[in-house]
Formats: C-alpha cells, structure tokens, sequence
C-alpha cells in the first residue's frame, strides 16, 4: 500500500478503529479478571466449609467411636465368661478395623484440602511400633505372624508424631494383609546424615512387576494370581505417599524372592528450626477431644 495515497483522516480513522479495539480487549479483560476474583472468592469460601465440615464429621465420629473402643476393651479385660470374651474380642476387632479405615479417609481428604500442616514433637519410635503392633494384633494373631522390630541407634527422633503413626500403620496392615501365614515381618529403624528411615519387609507374593507405583494411586486394590482381592478402601499406600511427601521424604518399594520391602525415608529436621509440641501416640491420632479418653 502506498502509504503517501492515504488521507489524514482516513490515517486518523484508522487510528481511532484501533484504539477502540484495543480498548473493547481491555474492558473484556478487566471483566473477565472480575469473574475470575469472583470464583476465587467463591473457591475460597467453598474450601472453609469444606474444612469446617471435615472437622465436623471427624468429631462425630471420633467421639463415639473413641468410648466404644474403651467400652468394648474394658469387656475384653474383665469378663469372666469366655463366651462373653470372645464375643467382646470379636467387637474390638470389628471396630479397630473400622477406626483404621477411618483414619485413612480423614486423612485422605486432609492431604486432598491441603490441610496437612505438620506438627513437630520429640517423637520415640519405639512406643510408635509397641503401639502399631497391639493395634494389628488381631491380624498377627489370624494369621499366626512374627513381626521383629530392630532399632540401629537412638529411636527419638523430630517429627510429626500423628503422621508417623498413620504412616506406620499402613505399612504394618500392608505387610500383615500380604504376608504368607506363619511368616515373619521386619520393620526396621536406622538413620544416616540427612533421614530418617524406615523399613517394612514381608515375606510374600510381593508386587508384579510393572505395578510398582501404581499401588500409591487413590483407591487402588492390588491383586494378582494367588492372592485374592483384598478388603478395604485402597486408600492406605495413597495416604502414606501424601504424607511422606509433606514431610519432605520419600518411599520406595522392591521385591525379591518372596519378599517386599517398603523403605521411607523422612528429611531430619532440626530442633532450632521448628516449634516443637508433645508427643503424642497413635490412639490420639483420631480423638481430637482426648480429655476423657483411656489408653487400650
């Protein structure tokens, strides 16, 4: 185009047509910045009543089941009659296995709000494991396990206890749920400069290979030739990989011969570093309102 053909005003026309446009972008910008202010508002609004909701299922159900979980022990312990005792045995058992798969759906939708902020304490490993071990006892015994915990130096460590815990008992209910009976598990403690770590190996068919991480997906139910499809929600391997990952660790699993071993490793974190709380065990873990609760 020959630019010296073209009139002032038609220059000026052209100019005007495009500053126009220019500006009909920019209104549709700033209203579409609007919307978007609006939904974030509403996002927001939405994941408070979420948490609030959560909090408040959690105490719904963990009250009750904290005083029928006490209620039920006190009959295991004091019942004369062996009928009685079986029966009150068998209602522990049924309700240990409920709070479990409660545990892991609070938790679950605790890492899916992002509300898994960690609380630091003094945590001792070693009544971590006594505490796991008596809470899976109905397995072991079932299935006639051994589980051997070994401990390579000081087993204190500067975690979150309540994570630790809720991570401990998956892998143990993993291991016991997979395990060959009359076999044995190992979990193991040790620590090198920068981790923590923690091992669970069991003596079973172990994972096919190819699956290796998918069993850390959501819901996911692992089973394969002999092994028939296990009970549960498929949520436990998930909820451990969230909270190792908010705890700055990792996970990884191998497989040899007929054995699985699952190693965590957990960052160390410094005690100048972090406001430290008191330690606390797993059956705290879901007895928020821990006022009138009784260990078992």
């Amino acid at each position: 185009m020959d630019i010296s053909t073209i009139t002032d005003e038609k220059l000026l026309d052209e100019i005007g047509r495009r500053f126009q446009e220019k500006k009909s972008s920019i209104e549709e910008m700033e209203e579409m910045t609007k919307k978007l202010l609006v939904l974030n508002e509403k996002n927001k609004k939405s994941q408070e009543i979420k948490s609030k909701f959560l909090s408040l299922v959690k105490n719904e159900f963990n009250n009750p089941m904290s005083s029928l979980l006490n209620i039920v022990n006190m009959m295991v312990k004091k019942s004369d009659n062996s009928q009685m005792t079986e029966l009150s045995s068998l209602m522990k058992m049924e309700l240990l296995k409920l709070d479990f798969s409660l545990k892991n759906i609070f938790c679950a939708s605790e890492i899916e709000a992002g509300e898994i902020a960690n609380d630091y304490s003094m945590v001792k490993i070693e009544d971590i494991f006594d505490e796991v071990t008596d809470y899976f006892s109905f397995l072991i015994k079932e299935k006639s396990l051994g589980v051997n915990y070994n401990f390579e130096g000081s087993d204190e460590i500067i975690s979150d206890s309540q994570k630790v815990n809720i991570i401990l008992l998956n892998l143990v209910s993993n291991a016991c749920e997979y395990s060959y009976s009359n076999s044995k598990i190992d979990v193991t403690f040790s620590s090198d400069d920068d981790n923590y770590i923690i091992s669970v190996e069991d003596m079973g068919e172990g994972i096919e290979k190819g699956k290796e991480q998918d069993i850390y997906s959501s819901f996911y139910h692992y089973e394969s030739g002999n092994t028939r499809r296990t009970a549960g929600l498929g949520l436990g391997l998930s909820v451990v990989s969230g909270l190792i990952e908010s705890l700055d660790g990792s996970i990884e699993n191998t497989r040899q011969d007929n054995k699985t071993l699952f190693t965590v490793k957990l960052s160390k974190v410094d005690e100048k570093d972090v406001s430290l709380s008191r330690g606390i065990g797993s059956n705290e873990f879901i007895f928020d309102d821990s006022e009138d609760m009784v260990e078992f």
